[in-house]
């Protein structure tokens, strides 16, 4: 895999963590208040963030090591590792 694709991978799953972070913020922020009804759509949504950023890195990956014959295998943990929460 070329250097310029896996330091953008890299990258996305940056942002993504970064994403995640800032849903976990403003989900702390509800329990705080005590907003439960808006906490529980806030979670699902941050859930759903998440996996769908899983997904993509997933896709990422299998794009970037199908474009060249011959590429040794991606590591699953090697650009995202997934929380829980």
């Amino acid at each position: 895999m070329s250097e310029d694709i896996r330091r953008s991978i890299q990258e996305v799953a940056q942002a993504i963590e970064r994403l995640d972070r800032a849903f976990e913020k403003r989900a702390e922020e509800l329990r705080e208040r005590g907003d439960t009804e808006e906490l529980g759509q806030w979670i699902q949504a941050k859930a759903a963030m998440r996996d769908s950023g899983v997904i993509y890195l997933s896709w990422a990956r299998h794009y970037a090591k199908a474009s060249l014959p011959g590429e040794e295998e991606i590591r699953e943990d090697e650009f995202f590792e997934p929380t829980s929460g």
